[in-house]
């Protein structure tokens, strides 16, 4: 393949101008997700908490099917013969990518911010217990003797994990107003803050974004836009009647923006992953080298060239 060929090739999959480009690019993810579990998932993780660090790339996998699934769309044929034209519902693929974004900013938040091991272990730590804290609401509906002790051993957990907390150096040496944040997100069952050295940021799902080194220019508002097509608001009902409007249909396109974003949110879990697991970087460097140059780009796009995964774009160069 000439240098010519190539440009042409990675610039197809960077503009993904079509459905067919797209689906295309994901099998591209698709494809480094499986080979990554293939290669690495054996390999020894140093605790539990890595464990399930790389149980996320295994979820981001199925997510990316599960992706490239929905935009094949629907379609009906009633008994009565009338029948449903094949669409693709961009509400449906918004709640995907709402997900999809989630969980990049949770794996970032629990495991690429924090610089300390004690910042490390308390994001950890916050994170698990928000996860069992919202499992207990089926307290009410836990009657088997199973279920219920399930439940009890939980709340011990709980209570042990918010120990753990106040026992690292670190919240011993925060100030009470950054202390009782702390404990304050264990009881709203919220992990969503950073350290700055001894203060403790309160941060929203939309400020993860900056957190995550993406261009703020870049996805504003965004979390604020995929909320408003996941839930049932009325703004979502009248835009939903807009998408499928005869002869000005506004669905292609919508779920080719949100799948644009997707790609964002893959590329930078893959660097973060990378990052996370440096044994990695060598099945990423066996994919072929437009693979690599179309996730890359998709990373530096959406942060900088700081955050590249390796120097694969000089040979367009």
């Amino acid at each position: 393949m000439t240098k010519q060929e190539l440009q042409n090739e990675c610039q197809r999959l960077l503009i993904c101008e079509n459905l067919n480009d797209c689906n295309e690019l994901l099998d591209i993810y698709i494809n480094f997700f499986f080979e990554t579990i293939k290669n690495h998932q054996d390999e020894n993780a140093e605790s539990q908490k890595m464990h399930e660090a790389k149980i996320v790339n295994q979820m981001m996998m199925t997510k990316a099917m599960n992706l490239k699934k929905a935009i094949t769309g629907v379609s009906y044929e009633s008994a009565s013969g009338w029948h449903l034209n094949n669409i693709i519902d961009p509400t449906i693929i918004a709640s995907l990518v709402r997900n999809i974004f989630e969980t990049v900013a949770m794996f970032n938040l629990v495991y690429l911010k924090p610089e300390t091991d004690d910042e490390k272990n308390i994001m950890y730590w916050l994170w698990v217990s928000a996860g069992l804290k919202y499992r207990q609401r089926f307290e009410a509906v836990g009657q088997t003797v199973e279920n219920k002790e399930k439940i009890e051993n939980e709340k011990v957990e709980i209570e042990s994990l918010a120990n753990n907390i106040r026992e690292t150096e670190l919240f011993k040496k925060l100030d009470l107003k950054n202390q009782n944040k702390i404990e304050n997100q264990l009881k709203s069952k919220e992990y969503q803050m950073f350290f700055d050295g001894l203060a403790v940021n309160l941060i929203s799902w939309q400020e993860c974004v900056k957190l995550m080194g993406i261009k703020e220019t870049l996805l504003p508002n965004i979390y604020t836009y995929f909320s408003l097509y996941s839930h049932p608001s009325n703004v979502s009902v009248f835009q939903f009647a807009g998408m499928f409007e005869k002869g000005n249909e506004a669905f292609p396109d919508l779920t080719n923006f949100n799948l644009k974003i997707s790609f964002f949110m893959f590329s930078i879990f893959i660097a973060d992953y990378i990052k996370l697991f440096p044994p990695t970087l060598t099945t990423f460097e066996n994919l072929n080298i437009i693979e690599q140059i179309v996730i890359n780009f998709h990373n530096t796009m959406a942060r900088s060239n700081e955050y590249s995964i390796n120097e694969c774009a000089n040979v367009l160069e």
